[in-house]
């Protein structure tokens, strides 16, 4: 597609924009923060409106950074958080706050889904293990909690998006394969489990492949954004799949670690993968043959919680063991989906410093993404990496990270890979060389790995331990 595109990226806590010419070339930019609300713990809700707005807001700064060349843009596709879920009446307007893909409130049912169907039907099924933080599970909440809500819709952020911005309701490929509603082998919603969640098939989005085209935006949309009026809205991917098609994963070559809200492990492959511990889930990548698997654990939420509660003070380091850091402050996520683990900063002495806290931290995130390298490589080869995200952009964590897993890191030269894969679709057979080039190259020192093995074991055993605590917790 000629002229620009924008890849837009509508996060958990912001919503991005980038422009992209015609050679893959980043030229313009723009962000716009929002909020994310606790009413009560486990909970996680924001107002869809604000995920609008947020997306406008990111989108004209974008176009004033632009300046006279934003008349050039061409086509737009988003990338969005997955499995967030927005009931709607028929219009497409939002009936409550959305519950956040991180809301797991519907612990009660999660156990009687559980009970009524059984792990093997779910991950049978959906490639999917289902967790409190599922969004079948908030359907029956709602439906226990909010009997009065009679929703039309149950939209996810991409097609309520959609529906706005060019008045198709449609979503795409990737991301309602990251629904447990969807089968990502046979490309569709499997209507056994929507039977056992009471989901019509008129309640769930059409779905149409990434990089489609959806529509010309609607013409308030298009004056509102300050866009041509011609502007195509091209079907996108959900934000693990965009980053991983931005960075340029490669079945059985490189798989991509991206560091956001959550770490997320993406490896390609081209088999459709079924793991027999069934913790790994699997979705639809961006090309109809492909498959993602992709490993959601706690990552940037811990280590900023970590930050806003203890603020910066000594970070001198004693010499000595560091503590250790279980981030799962939300409960554990991949690959074993205990969600009765809970955060835990372990093996404190007088001598420890916040500096020693600190690495503590960032060892203990860092040994959760090495337990999920562990149960990707037993489907699939992953030699190399790609990190993406905040914590590549420190050369230290990005070195710590090639140590522990034992692998080649490579970071590239912009970092938000979300964005440029979301461009990438929106450009089509354009972008098929587009690259984001590569800042730094990290080799695994062997002597710093063999002496990060006894952390990972002391990692390891304090995980298990606390498992057992957990059960009478």
């Amino acid at each position: 597609m000629n002229g620009l595109v924008l890849g837009v990226d509508v996060g958990t806590t912001s919503a991005k924009c980038l422009a992209v010419d015609e050679a893959g070339r980043p030229v313009g930019w723009g962000q716009h923060a929002y909020a994310l609300s606790h009413p009560h713990p486990g909970w996680a809700e924001q107002d869809p409106e604000e995920l609008w707005q947020g997306m406008l807001a990111a989108i004209r700064a974008c176009l004033h950074e632009l300046g006279g060349r934003a008349s050039g843009v061409r086509a737009l596709a988003l990338s969005t958080q997955a499995d967030t879920l927005i009931p709607c009446d028929a219009h497409g307007r939002a009936l409550r706050p959305a519950l956040s893909w991180m809301d797991s409130r519907a612990q009660a049912e999660h156990a009687a889904l559980l009970a009524e169907a059984g792990r093997d039907f779910w991950y049978g099924h959906t490639r999917f293990p289902l967790s409190p933080v599922s969004s079948a599970c908030k359907i029956r909440w709602l439906a226990a909690h909010e009997p009065d809500l009679h929703p039309a819709r149950w939209c996810a952020v991409p097609d309520y998006l959609a529906a706005r911005l060019c008045g198709r309701w449609v979503t795409d490929t990737p991301s309602a394969s990251w629904s447990p509603l969807f089968s990502p082998f046979r490309r569709q919603w499997e209507q056994q489990v929507m039977a056992l969640v009471r989901v019509e098939a008129s309640q769930v989005a059409p779905v149409v492949e990434a990089g489609e085209s959806i529509g010309p935006l609607l013409p308030m949309a298009a004056t509102e954004l300050g866009l041509p009026k011609e502007t195509v809205l091209v079907a996108g991917a959900f934000d693990q799949v965009a980053a991983a098609h931005g960075a340029g994963a490669r079945a059985g070559e490189v798989g991509v670690l991206s560091c956001g809200t959550a770490w997320v492990l993406y490896a390609v492959a081209t088999r459709a993968p079924a793991d027999p511990e069934q913790g790994i889930p699997v979705c639809c990548h961006v090309r109809a043959g492909e498959w993602g698997m992709v490993l959601p654990f706690a990552g940037g939420s811990a280590y900023d919680w970590w930050g806003s509660r203890f603020p910066a003070g000594d970070e001198s380091l004693s010499g000595g063991p560091l503590p250790v850091f279980i981030p799962h402050l939300y409960g554990g996520l991949a690959p074993d989906w205990r969600e009765e683990s809970r955060g835990a900063l372990l093996g404190l002495e007088m001598s420890h410093t916040r500096g020693d806290a600190e690495q503590a931290v960032r060892l203990g995130i860092t040994c959760e993404a090495r337990r999920n390298l562990a149960a990707a490589t037993r489907l699939t080869p992953l030699p190399a990496l790609r990190m993406v995200g905040g914590a590549a952009r420190d050369p230290g964590w990005a070195q710590l990270v090639s140590d522990l897993l034992d692998r080649p890191i490579s970071v590239p030269a912009f970092p938000e890979a979300a964005c440029y894969g979301a461009a990438r679709l929106a450009a089509g057979k354009q972008s098929a060389d587009w690259s984001m080039g590569e800042s730094r190259r990290h080799q695994p020192d062997p002597a710093r790995a063999r002496a990060l093995e006894q952390d990972y074991r002391r990692y390891l055993a304090a995980y298990r331990a606390l498992l057992e605590v957990y059960q009478v917790w």
